[in-house]
């Protein structure tokens, strides 16, 4: 998918390692035209994987000419010309290295400089939203994993009952968390669906894609809820620091914040196209 928006120049140089790894960063930094190409300044922060990385895909703007604005921009930069800034200290989603690469009158050559408008057309937001929710899922799922795997061996508070595996309650409780989670898989699988579907070059109207979105908020907040089930079930000691429940309840309530699930934004392009409002919806569809 990176070779779309990029020159053969670029794409050979940064997968003559077969293994290379390449983040990227939205944060737009600074970019001056020189002969040739691009000298680039800023910070990108929530660079996922960056000190693994040996290339990065950073955001610039580049100066107005002839009365226009800014227009925004992105290239390839390689890692060991930028410096990180290891400001990832977050409650969840600790693995992901998402700290914030720095650099500074960075020279880039206009082969290095990718084609946004290429790239648009062929990865839409809503592609690129049902693929972060993914590990999302796998999460609730490792979750209920956890739980189903303790309490068969869980004593229960009711004496009625030797183990939670026994309770009817607790069996019911088991069940409602599962289905969540199988609802929402079957959302995503869906919205996943729909984005193959699609023809090359082809965009879903705008209801369909605030639908798909409404679709995806909607298992985002069933995993939510399902975990906190999950660990009512489990107990206190769900959230030890040795138990790998609490762990993906952390990582789940991080990167279910992502910007792509904001959803306010989400409801109220669906609302004003479900109204017939002529405003524009919001760059999220």
């Amino acid at each position: 998918m990176l070779q779309i928006g990029t020159s053969d120049e670029a794409y050979a140089d940064a997968f003559r390692d077969v293994d290379s790894v390449v983040c990227s960063s939205a944060r737009p930094g600074t970019a001056v035209r020189e002969p040739g190409g691009l000298r680039i300044s800023g910070r990108w922060s929530y660079a996922s994987g960056c000190e693994l990385a040996e290339w990065a895909i950073v955001s610039v703007r580049l100066p107005g000419e002839g009365g226009r604005p800014p227009q925004p921009a992105a290239v390839f930069a390689r890692t060991r010309d930028l410096t990180i800034d290891r400001d990832w200290h977050m409650a969840g989603l600790c693995g992901t290295g998402s700290h914030t690469l720095v650099g500074d009158d960075v020279w880039i050559p206009d082969s290095h400089r990718l084609d946004l408008p290429r790239i648009a057309a062929a990865l839409s937001n809503i592609a690129i939203a049902v693929g972060l929710f993914a590990p999302l899922w796998g999460a609730a799922r490792g979750a209920l994993d956890v739980v189903v795997d303790v309490l068969a061996k869980r004593t229960s508070p009711n004496p009625a009952h030797p183990t939670l595996a026994d309770s009817p309650g607790a069996r019911r409780n088991l069940a409602v968390a599962a289905h969540k989670i199988d609802t929402a898989e079957r959302r995503m699988l869906g919205i996943a669906a729909a984005v193959d579907a699609t023809q090359p070059g082809e965009v879903l109207v705008a209801k369909e894609r605030a639908r798909l979105r409404m679709d995806l908020i909607a298992a985002v907040r069933e995993c939510r809820s399902a975990l906190e089930d999950l660990l009512d079930l489990h107990g206190s000691t769900g959230l030890d620091s040795s138990n790998p429940l609490q762990r993906y309840w952390r990582d789940f309530a991080v990167g279910s914040r992502h910007v792509q699930f904001t959803s306010h934004v989400v409801e109220e392009d669906y609302g004003v196209l479900l109204l017939g409002i002529d405003e524009a919806p919001s760059g999220m569809l």
